[in-house]
């Protein structure tokens, strides 16, 4: 009987909280939202402080918090349903630039194109500013877009927690989940260092920032649970109590009892919270485990500074002599002939560099593939060197035994480019340090010969863009084919002069002397890099040297190139992509005895490797798809000779980079579409306006994309509408026109209860000829005789002229809520019709039409 009489009550307490819901939101139920918003508002610009360590979080904060509770409230006041999603979107638009990308309009330039390029740049971070916070080092402050992630997070919380929250019922303590979200934000994207330890006295208490706002949205959200369960009866209590007798004490007391209970639960739960919070505060150090910590390989890398361009580092007196690492086998076995660091295979005119996407994918590394040749080598790492990359000598055949004070962080943060054959170590985004050491059984690497056809039987390269390059290799008259190609890389180098750096003066001594001690050398001055500028320069040497030496046969007239291993390992790389092959520049080193392995200049190391002994070379691949090296390091014993005296080009320091500015930046470069269009100043303006319009059009099709879910509302109800309809059976074309009625007035925000029968359902909807409908429906369902098809088109008549008269009420902004409304798609608010399935499936079960019938009557 208790059990009867609790679920009327619940029945009557959820027919109360839909009648509420029609009416909107309580004022209790919005004044708690909006409070547990602002807690977990506050809570999570508390835990995001050390990612920005501006004051502007706590106004994003603040401004985000107002605009999802108040734009839901109105929403659910105001009955928007889906419009109070395009309400958030728009808001979110309007305000995301001036809140979270505040550079964009600090820029000095025209309002509407910064207020452009700030939308695309805010809605590009919604997608992807999380990797973006992930690899920047904090704090970030407002740099660039990095706050629209934090203040996305922000507004769809306090969003979602109002929409659950002014639900009511049963929905409502689900509002308690969202609001942990802001306070995680800081959490996941946060350094893995903690607050410093606060000292209460004798006491102290780690990471007290971390653990405040946990503890204070968490005691909120139980808070929150305790109250929000019980608001519905506590509602019906009070309504009880009402109609009671004043006298009744038993019965007053009786009803104090549970209120009493639920107090004490409510405080349970917040000492329970506490309690956990307080035996977990000794497990926290001051360090943690955060994503920061686990570092995308592929970032580390784009983010580095290409190697190749750095490599004239290695030579400077600092570093020449500095031990780098030292190799040995530990079972006394032969050691490769060659360690490969950095692998690049990608050009953009200035360097050499690891392509992205699939050909630059690092990867962990379980198990290897051994070759037929393998040897054990032991590198231990010296003060010198602290970058990312791994001397290796593949196929690996197993893992790496690293060795060291952070072996386990090493081992944890090896990963290997299967494609390129290179391997990197980036423990918490760094690279290995004096100290590391590791053992891995390697390859070989037997040398070999390259024999095959071009991979390509055209240039790989645009010659255009390097004509100098072009017409060197022209003038050579070599075939593309491997004998050419190895050909034309044998003399470059020997028309190449070795030289490290522009001055002989304190700080770059060291290399040259070394030189003219071994081979008598002079000192020429050669300028760094490897742009397309400087090879062009290397090129164009080589072509005035050979034009003025006419046809001479002495290969000592024609040495004119100079540099070292960066140039030259950049020009043959050029030179065999112009022949058809594919190449990539190696850092390495060579390993064996000084003078028989290595090359004049650049020696081989047996023990301890040094700055000079790092070298480079070439790998080339034809059509066979196998990786050739190949030594360009040019020769150091006859130096250049000006053939013509009275005409030698100056080498300034500023001359390349000024070069490799220019070549960088291809828009920059003077072409005949640039000459055009600065004739016609309509064009140009037209051309001015395009960086604009593209942001533009790049914003509308992103909200576009947003916004297609909910235009697709109408269709999606005409399509079911369509399908009712047109059923082929006549009883459940009959009760799809009621469920279209039913449906129809729930979209216009009126639900019968759902334990009414049909009938008393069209009483309460209030819609024109309702008992008919319902008297129709209910023949089609029970009757032995079932229904004609021509009465089920009259009663899809009658429910189309209800809901054409409900419609009519409503006036235009309730025909266009009721429309997008999603009140007749949500599983929720269809439980009337399930039970009314429910039981006429159990009437079928029942074997007549005589059954049904006699069940109606009950049910009714």
């Amino acid at each position: 009987m208790s059990r009867s009489l609790d679920s009327r009550g619940d029945s009557r307490s959820d027919a109360r909280g839909r009648r509420a819901r029609a009416e909107g939101p309580a004022p209790a139920l919005s004044a708690g939202a909006a409070l547990l918003g602002a807690v977990a508002a506050s809570a999570g610009a508390l835990s995001a402080w050390p990612i920005y360590e501006i004051p502007r979080v706590w106004l994003i904060a603040g401004l985000a918090w107002a605009a999802g509770i108040g734009i839901v409230w109105l929403g659910a006041r105001l009955r928007w349903g889906a419009l109070t999603l395009v309400a958030l979107l728009a808001a979110f638009v309007l305000g995301i630039v001036p809140l979270a990308v505040p550079g964009a309009l600090a820029t000095g330039g025209p309002l509407p194109p910064a207020l452009a390029r700030g939308l695309g740049d805010a809605l590009a971070a919604v997608a992807l500013g999380w990797k973006q916070l992930l690899t920047l080092t904090l704090p970030v402050a407002s740099y660039q877009a990095t706050l629209v992630p934090y203040t996305v997070v922000v507004f769809a919380a306090t969003a979602m927690l109002a929409w659950l929250a002014l639900r009511g019922g049963r929905i409502a303590p689900f509002a308690a989940v969202p609001a942990l979200a802001p306070v995680a934000f800081g959490v996941v994207f946060g350094a893995s260092r903690v607050s410093e330890p606060l000292g209460l006295g004798p006491f102290s208490i780690p990471a007290p920032r971390e653990l405040a706002a946990w503890v204070v949205v968490c005691v909120a959200g139980a808070l929150w649970v305790a109250w929000s369960s019980g608001i519905s009866r506590r509602a019906a209590l009070r309504l009880g109590r009402r109609s009671t007798i004043d006298g009744d004490a038993a019965s007053a007391g009786g009803r104090r009892r549970p209120r009493a209970i639920r107090a004490a639960s409510a405080l349970l739960t917040v000492l329970v919270a506490g309690g956990v919070g307080l035996a977990v505060v000794p497990l926290v150090d001051d360090e943690r485990a955060v994503p920061r910590d686990r570092v995308d390989p592929e970032l580390v890398v784009a983010n580095q500074t290409s190697p190749f361009a750095g490599y004239r580092g290695w030579k400077r007196d600092a570093a020449f002599d500095a031990p780098v690492f030292s190799v040995s086998a530990p079972s006394g076995g032969e050691l490769p002939g060659r360690l490969r660091m950095a692998v690049l295979d990608a050009y953009d005119g200035v360097d050499f560099f690891v392509s992205p996407g699939a050909a630059g994918l690092f990867t962990r590394f379980p198990s290897g593939d051994p070759g037929d040749r393998q040897t054990t080598v032991h590198l231990a790492f010296a003060d010198a060197y602290d970058g990312i990359w791994l001397p290796i000598s593949p196929p690996l055949a197993e893992p790496p035994r690293f060795s060291g004070p952070r072996a386990d962080a090493l081992a944890d943060a090896f990963y290997v480019n299967r494609t390129t054959g290179a391997a990197i170590a980036v423990p918490e985004g760094a690279g290995v340090a004096a100290g590391d050491a590791f053992t891995a059984s390697m390859g070989l690497g037997a040398e070999e010969e390259l024999t095959a056809e071009p991979a390509s039987a055209d240039a790989l390269i645009d010659l255009e863009a390097m004509p100098e390059l072009g017409h060197w290799l022209a003038a050579q008259q070599l075939p593309d084919t491997a004998e050419g190609l190895s050909e034309a890389v044998e003399r470059l180098r020997e028309r190449g002069y070795l030289s490290h750096s522009l001055t002989d003066g304190e700080g770059e001594r060291a290399w040259f002397d070394a030189l003219e001690a071994q081979y008598g050398s002079t000192f020429v001055t050669s300028a760094g890099g490897h742009s397309i500028a400087r090879i062009e320069q290397l090129f164009e040497q080589l072509n005035d040297q050979e034009r003025a030496a006419g046809d001479t046969r002495d290969t000592r007239a024609l040495v004119a190139g100079i540099g070292d291993d960066e140039q030259f390992a950049a020009a043959a790389a050029l030179l065999a992509r112009a022949m058809g092959y594919d190449s990539r520049v190696v850092l390495g080193v060579r390993l064996g005895d000084a003078e028989e392995d290595g090359v004049p200049g650049v020696p081989a190391c047996a023990e301890e490797c040094t700055g000079a002994n790092l070298a480079a070379w070439v790998e080339v691949s034809g059509a066979d798809g196998a990786w050739i090296p190949i030594d360009a390091s040019p020769q150091v014993e006859i130096p250049p000779s000006a053939l013509d005296r009275g005409e030698q080009l100056p080498e300034f320091p500023t001359l390349p980079e000024e070069h490799d500015a220019d070549e960088a930046d291809p828009p920059a470069g003077a072409t005949s579409d640039t000459n055009d269009r600065s004739d016609d100043p309509a064009e140009d303006a037209l051309w001015a306006l395009w960086p604009i319009l593209r942001v533009v059009g790049l914003s509308l099709l992103a909200l576009l994309l947003l916004a297609l879910p909910i235009c697709f509302l109408p269709v999606a109800k005409r399509i079911r509408r369509r399908r009712r309809r047109r059923a082929a059976a006549d009883e459940v074309r009959a009760l799809g026109a009621w469920d279209e009625l039913v449906d129809g007035y729930a979209d216009s925000g009126r639900r019968p209860r759902a334990n009414a029968g049909r009938r008393d359902a069209a009483d309460e909807l209030g819609a024109p000829a309702g008992n008919r409908i319902a008297a129709t429906v209910d023949r089609a369902v029970y009757a032995r005789e079932g229904i004609d098809p021509g009465d089920v088109d009259e009663l899809w008549r009658l429910v189309d002229e209800a809901l054409a008269a409900r419609r009519a009420e409503l006036g235009w902004w309730g025909r266009l809520r009721s429309r997008f409304s999603l009140h007749s798609l949500i599983p929720g608010h269809r439980v009337w019709r399930s039970r009314m399935r429910a039981g006429r499936r159990r009437t079928v079960s029942g074997g007549s039409r005589m059954g049904r019938g006699a069940e109606h009557g009950t049910a009714h």
